[in-house]
């Protein structure tokens, strides 16, 4: 009976402790990005003068693809992308898009390279650059 209760306590701490480690590397990694949040929310958002969420959407997945990836998961009714590249490691990027008022839509996108989030410019517009591509190609009916 003794063991059985000790056994239970043992088991209560180790998932207490297990789930608190958990929660202290996510925390860490959030503290440990060098952007503010502002500034990581201009880094990883555009808007762009398209009212057509779904045109953004097929957009979105094919200048991920242009880039190299491969897309996990794709919601076109909550607007969000999801897709892994390997390539130096493991890149890991999550698409986010909702419509703006003013015939605009919103695109977020976020990253991390090998569990360490993505907080450096150049991929996030090497992104955006490729999607504005693709939007024009799409808004010109051009294959």
């Amino acid at each position: 009976m003794k063991s059985d209760r000790a056994f239970r306590l043992c088991f209560v701490l180790l998932t207490v402790l297990h789930t608190a480690g958990c929660q202290l590397d996510s925390r860490d990694q959030v503290l440990a990005t060098t952007n503010s949040q502002l500034a990581q929310r201009a880094i990883s958002t555009r808007a762009f003068d398209t009212p057509d969420v779904s045109t953004v959407f097929r957009a979105t997945i094919s200048a991920l693809q242009d880039l190299g990836f491969v897309v996990d998961r794709a919601d076109d009714r909550l607007g969000t992308i999801s897709a892994t590249r390997l390539s130096n490691g493991i890149v890991r990027i999550t698409v986010t898009m909702r419509p703006l008022s003013g015939g605009r839509t919103a695109v977020r996108a976020s990253g991390q390279h090998n569990l360490q989030a993505l907080t450096d410019p150049a991929p996030f517009q090497a992104f955006f650059n490729t999607l504005s591509q693709a939007l024009f190609l799409a808004a010109n009916e051009i294959d």
